[in-house]
């Protein structure tokens, strides 16, 4: 059942597991188009005071099977900075245990609609070209604008 959940640090701590798992798939799948290639094989550190600062900016949806956490979507709404009026919103991760993979339309589809009721009115992904996610995003209508350009400047 998918829900949107009310950002507690009971749930960050139920979701940095599945966002370590995203982020070890993510290293796959961006192999060395990461600037931080060879080098991402680590921990995450999420940032709990970050997510309490964005507040109702913050939208968090949850897949559970029975209460067990099998799947997740973190993004929030922001002000563009070059369009004072339009409200912008970021899809900043989104996973899914691969057993369950066949909620992910129904995911992607309550995230659209929970950030939209949130005021957004442009959502980003910031998607590999080689992961899973990207050919689900084409299918709804997405198109590949920017590209992120990475450099590491400090060592």
């Amino acid at each position: 059942m998918i829900a949107r959940e009310p950002f507690s640090r009971a749930l960050f701590g139920e979701l940095v597991p599945l966002a370590q798992r995203c982020w070890k798939e993510g290293t796959k799948d961006k192999g060395d188009a990461c600037a931080y290639h060879g080098e991402r094989d680590y921990d995450i550190e999420p940032d709990v005071e970050q997510y309490e600062r964005l507040g109702p900016a913050l939208i968090i949806l949850t897949l559970r099977d029975d209460r067990r956490l099998v799947g997740y979507g973190v993004g929030f709404t922001h002000r563009g900075l070059h369009h004072k009026h339009i409200t912008c919103a970021i899809a900043d991760s989104l996973y899914i245990e691969p057993e369950h993979r066949a909620h992910f339309p129904e995911l992607i589809g309550r995230f659209e609609r929970e950030l939209a009721q949130a005021g957004a009115q442009i959502i980003g992904w910031p998607v590999s070209p080689n992961g899973a996610l990207y050919p689900l995003l084409l299918a709804r209508g997405y198109v590949a604008d920017d590209i992120v350009m990475e450099k590491r400047v400090c060592a």
